[in-house]
């Protein structure tokens, strides 16, 4: 059984500890020593102490070498111009006395920093044995080296890293506690289905292996269908666990979407396959459809201009433009083709609704959304001083409804906002593109002529 907690590091360690509500969950005695550390250099030096480590014997370094961590972590903060605010994030994963061995302790405790942080972040991990409840520590960077976004610790990634954590356990034969909703009333479980349903990586996991069983006819074929999809698989304590990169995720399928992905119900519903025909492969094939236009029609139809022109324009270099009749099983490669299809689209959609052709267009609908936005957050802090006045409970479930349908509004306009910006940022960069894509063209254009001449 583990116990696991996450704290920010910014000038101090704030003293920000999600307690377990179970009663017999263990507690680090030194507990308290873990939260007088001024910096990152401090909290890595503590981390690993070789008199706690055994002369750092368990001590790993995820995407950076552990005795030149910090000059790592400062390099990707200077990097990206982030060396304010939170510096890093400090973390536990705690066992009951006697439980584990140090190896094991430190090997679920890397498997672990692997799966929450392993394909975005660096990381050091500890093990450390002065103690009788021996305990991994973490020192995350708060700033990714992919891409220079911050780590944001919210109950989402909280119930996350409580839930690998679990998984790993029972992985290993350790007890698991049972998930409870704490004092606070906050039930985690909650929000590690939220976590689930909100991830692509899930949700397109899910497809896949509902795709590989319903085409397999035996556990082999199944693995094959896996395997092509490129997908990684392996069976521990009688769990089918996939991952696919470049995430370093392990999916455990029936942990993640139930009962119905237990080992033996996808063996029961590859074998009821049997008694189904075999559906005929539609291969890929392209269709080009004519379109037939009213001269009338096509003279008042809008042309794009501006930055709508671009934005079409650009798609349209990209290869984006939807295929119709497609019917096979996209590749990750693919939907990541089509996610950026649907972002362009996205945009062009926003930009024809407000008809928006140059930039100062855009921040004049922005300024006006950003008054739109405070005058929707003015309203909804009435509403909530309203509601704190009102003693009688459906005169408070009435304005409560009145919050919720502010609060929807408000998103609307922060998403909007956000679109703003991403115009704005975006078109530089996509004239550029252009600029370069069609000079390449014609130098491709002069040398074909070259060739030609040559050949006469």
């Amino acid at each position: 059984m583990a116990t696991t907690s996450l704290w920010k590091v910014e000038s101090r360690i704030d003293h920000v500890v999600d307690y377990a509500t179970d009663k017999d969950k263990t507690k680090n005695k030194y507990y308290n020593q873990f939260n007088n550390f001024s910096s990152v250099r401090d909290l890595l030096s503590y981390a690993t102490n070789p008199d706690k480590t055994e002369k750092q014997f368990f001590t790993t370094g995820i995407n950076c070498k552990v005795e030149d961590a910090v000059k790592q972590m400062e390099l990707v903060k200077t990097l990206y111009g982030k060396e304010d605010g939170i510096l890093a994030f400090h973390g536990y994963q705690s066992f009951d006395k006697g439980e584990v061995t140090p190896e094991i302790a430190h090997e679920i405790g890397v498997r672990l920093a692997e799966e929450m942080w392993g394909d975005r972040f660096q990381v050091v991990v500890s093990t450390h044995l002065n103690t009788d409840h021996i305990h991994n520590h973490f020192v995350v960077n708060s700033v990714s080296f992919k891409d220079g976004l911050k780590y944001y610790s919210d109950l989402t990634n909280t119930a996350l890293l409580r839930k690998t954590s679990d998984d790993l356990c029972d992985e290993y034969g350790l007890r698991v506690l049972e998930e409870k909703t704490c004092k606070s009333g906050i039930n985690f479980e909650n929000f590690y289905k939220k976590s689930i349903r909100e991830s692509d990586y899930y949700k397109f996991a899910k497809e896949d292996l509902d795709y590989a069983i319903k085409h397999s006819y035996t556990q082999k074929e199944f693995h094959q269908y896996l395997s092509s999809m490129e997908y990684s698989y392996y069976y521990r304590a009688n769990k089918l666990c996939i991952r696919r990169e470049p995430y370093k995720r392990n999916i455990r399928v029936e942990r993640a979407f139930g009962e119905e992905y237990s080992v033996e119900n996808i063996r029961q519903r590859i074998i009821a396959n049997d008694f189904i025909p075999k559906e005929k492969i539609i291969p890929y094939k392209r269709t080009t459809l004519k379109f037939y236009v009213r001269k009338s029609v096509f003279r008042k139809a809008y042309k794009p201009k501006g930055i709508i022109a671009l934005y079409y324009y650009y798609r349209f270099l990209l290869g984006l433009h939807k295929r119709n009749n497609v019917q096979h099983k996209l590749t990750p490669k693919m939907r990541e083709e089509v996610k950026k299809m649907d972002r362009y689209s996205e945009r062009i959609r926003f930009l024809c609704k407000y008809k928006l052709e140059t930039i100062d267009n855009v921040d004049e609908l922005k300024t006006k959304k950003l008054r739109e936005k405070q005058d929707i957050l003015n309203t909804r802090n009435r509403l909530y001083y309203k509601r704190g006045k009102v003693d009688n409970e459906t005169e408070k479930n009435e304005i409560t409804k009145q919050i919720i349908a502010v609060t929807t509004e408000l998103k609307r306009v922060k998403k909007e906002i956000r679109m703003c910006d991403e115009v704005t940022d975006s078109v530089s960069g996509m004239k550029e593109q252009i600029r370069e894509t069609e000079e390449k063209s014609r130098e491709k254009e002069k040398q074909k002529k070259k060739d030609r001449k040559y050949e006469r």
